[in-house]
């Protein structure tokens, strides 16, 4: 049991690395990048906002309400939790990010947050693959049964 467990340890890497590098790529980013906007910010864009500002927070919070250690790496839980909003989403913490990262591109549509929108999907596309192998690992068939049923990123309208 403990060499599993130190297995599943080595496949991930800190939540706190992943977001540590998620930060550095964006302020790389802001470093490298001229500011140079996509589009003149208006009414239409700014409306956006709102929904996804909605959208984090029914999803993050979510999250946080059903499964108080979900912010936690995936090897640190001890129960796959499949109700709430994890049974509309396998990743509701990642996808409000991810909403949110593509919501300030929207806010301010210049060419750095484009970027660093596209950095952050990649980093936590990246990081999910990795977490949902340890969880397949660790739950077995009943994650997968899980992984086959609810969608990844964004819910089924």
């Amino acid at each position: 049991m403990m060499d599993r467990d130190m297995n599943l340890k080595r496949k991930l890497v800190s939540p706190v690395l992943m977001w540590l590098i998620v930060v550095a790529g964006i302020f790389v980013i802001f470093q490298l990048v001229p500011a140079r906007f996509v589009w003149s910010r208006n009414i239409f864009t700014s409306l956006f906002v709102f929904p996804a500002g909605i959208y984090w927070l029914y999803f993050f919070l979510g999250a946080l309400k059903v499964h108080r250690r979900a912010a936690l790496s995936a090897d640190k839980i001890d129960k796959l939790v499949t109700e709430g909003v994890y049974a509309q989403v396998r990743h509701p913490i990642y996808s409000a990010d991810i909403i949110l990262g593509w919501s300030v591109f929207f806010f301010y549509p210049d060419v750095r947050f484009l970027i660093s929108a596209h950095w952050l999907m990649f980093v936590l596309l990246f990081w999910m693959r990795r977490e949902e192998a340890v969880l397949a690992e660790k739950f077995g068939t009943e994650y997968i049964g899980y992984m086959q049923r609810v969608p990844k990123l964004f819910p089924k309208f």
